[in-house]
């Protein structure tokens, strides 16, 4: 286990009553097993000797074998019962800070919060706890060992390092194969949600069919990467029985030997023989766990990433952006290939204005916006207010993003009805409001099969009524309904007729007329006006 794990999972009460009982546990354990091979010697010496004292031993025994294994069943239920609490806990930890992964694709997330903190079920459940077997268990029997005979607890120091030797070896091509089937299902996550959110302009253009094969396609290299994982796992746990085998051998060879020289006492080599293998299980169980939990690893892995993240994340810091004056930004570039840059220079947007942010289609235009949002801030925006100029930072973010209007170049709308497209940006917003605005864009209410009441935003059959031209006309709609300081649309008249464009332009152009700031991102020259305000990006070779 790494320290970054140990610390991710101790920051957690939970964890920390597992790591404790697993401990307390091994003791527990380790005094029954050594119990059990003393009485279990005994009662065979017993029945050869015809002994009158075997049905006792034997009673005795049969209790420790009992209390092993209601003691075995117990602590493992409760094992996993922690896990399953540890995994809630951590569930309901990154679902409540949402906010705060953003920049994270919700397929990551969604990977994570399911997939990979189900593989937690082994690695909390099971192989942590036998980490600490594995480090409590072999340390007792060894000295039990070496009080019976010391030669063969030297035997045992000297051959158990070759588990966890063997162990390291084969755990480094397995985690590299655990880490490429992770990386083949977050892309085949991300693949799959993408093909959904544009499943209808895959429709309209007939290319639906031809996700299927390629999704299927993309399924079968995560089967193959599984595979490739699971036999490493039954190569290395035959390795490890093995290394096993063999030193207990080692152990039976001299006891035997011994046995015929008379240099040893029968009960001692018997209790000998049958704690022998308790040095090594631990061991070997821990390291065949290690490949089996290899998934829960990764998943600690990703998690650790997240928190790291979230501990990034700055204070938020409260700023009146109700009134803004004017937005500029530094020169900022993209690197593109061909060893070319594409540039956009200074430049200054007042209030009022219709600014045009123009370019070809891979030039960064896109990019670039999410300066102007605040998801990144490489292109030093400063924004000006009657209080004074704020340069746009991640503290500020919180307080920007309630006067930001946005329409992405593939907008999406939220699952639900026209109406409740609205009534999230304002509980009281009426019909004829809604309505209003609509029409403004171009979107006629009664071109919806069913009103207000049609449903958009949703993914299977009958939960999205809209055309493509439909939903960005709702999109522009909505952005305008929430009255922002700054509104940004990018390829605002994609897929809409020239009819259409006009009546999304006029609207976008009437509302700047209220004192608010617009940026248009395109490369639709049909939209700007000779005396519109633009600025379009440079392509500079770079020596």
């Amino acid at each position: 286990m790494k320290s970054t794990h140990l610390r991710l999972l101790l920051q957690r009460g939970g964890s920390r009553r597992l790591f404790i009982a697993s401990i307390l546990s091994a003791f527990v354990w380790v005094a029954i097993i050594v119990v059990s091979a003393i009485v279990l010697a005994r009662v065979i010496v017993a029945i050869i000797n015809r002994d009158s004292s075997v049905f006792s031993l034997i009673l005795i025994l049969a209790a420790m074998w009992s209390l092993r294994a209601v003691f075995q069943s117990t602590f493992e239920g409760w094992c996993s019962l922690q896990a399953v609490a540890i995994k809630q806990g951590i569930r309901t930890e990154v679902t409540s800070q949402l906010d705060s992964y953003s920049h994270v694709p919700p397929s990551v997330i969604t990977t994570l919060l399911v997939k990979g903190l189900n593989s937690l079920d082994i690695y909390l459940g099971r192989f942590v706890p036998q980490l600490f077997f594995a480090t409590v268990v072999p340390l007792v029997v060894i000295a039990t060992l070496f009080i019976l005979d010391p030669l063969s607890s030297l035997i045992a120091v000297l051959t158990l390092p070759l588990i966890p030797l063997f162990g390291a070896l084969i755990g480094r091509y397995t985690a590299d194969s655990v880490s490429k089937k992770w990386r083949t299902l977050g892309s085949l996550s991300s693949y799959f949600e993408d093909s959904l959110r544009g499943f209808v302009t895959l429709k309209i253009f007939g290319r639906h069919s031809t996700q299927s094969s390629r999704i299927e396609e993309m399924g079968d290299k995560y089967t193959r990467e599984t595979m490739k994982v699971l036999t490493v796992s039954f190569l290395s746990a035959l390795a490890l029985e093995l290394a096993a085998t063999i030193s207990v051998a080692l152990i039976a060879v001299t006891i035997g030997i011994r046995l015929v020289n008379d240099s040893i006492d029968f009960t001692s080599a018997l209790t000998v023989l049958i704690l022998a293998p308790e040095v090594y299980f631990p061991v070997r169980n821990a390291a065949s766990l290690f490949h089996a939990s290899a998934d829960g690893t990764q998943a600690l892995e990703q998690l650790q990433e997240f928190q790291n993240k979230r501990q990034g994340a700055v204070q938020a810091v409260e700023c009146d952006f109700s009134t803004v004056n004017q937005i500029s930004w530094k020169q900022w570039g993209l690197t593109i290939p061909g060893r070319q840059l594409s540039v956009l220079g200074n430049h200054t947007v007042k209030r009022g204005e219709v600014h045009f942010v123009l370019g070809e289609s891979g030039a960064g235009k896109s990019t670039f916006a999410l300066n102007l949002i605040g998801i990144t801030h490489e292109a030093n925006v400063e924004i000006t207010t009657p209080q004074g100029n704020h340069l746009l930072t991640p503290e500020l973010n919180d307080s920007w993003f309630k006067h930001l209007g946005w329409v992405p170049q593939l907008p999406q709308l939220a699952h639900g009805s026209v109406r409740d497209q609205f009534t999230l940006i304002s509980k009281s917003a009426s019909d004829i409001e809604i309505e209003k605005v609509l029409t403004r864009c171009g979107l006629e209410v009664r071109d919806l099969p069913q009103g207000l009441d049609s449903k958009v935003g949703g993914a299977g059959e009958g939960t999205n009524a809209a055309s493509g031209g439909q939903i960005r006309k709702m999109a522009v709609a909505r952005a305008l309904f929430s009255q922002p300081q700054l509104l940004i649309a990018d390829e605002p008249t994609a897929d809409l007729d020239s009819s259409s464009s006009d009546l999304v332009m006029n609207a976008l152009r009437e509302y700047a007329t209220t004192g608010a700031i617009v940026i248009c991102i395109t490369h639709d020259l049909s939209i700007v006006r000779p005396d519109d305000p633009r600025q379009s990006f440079e392509t500079v070779v770079r020596s």
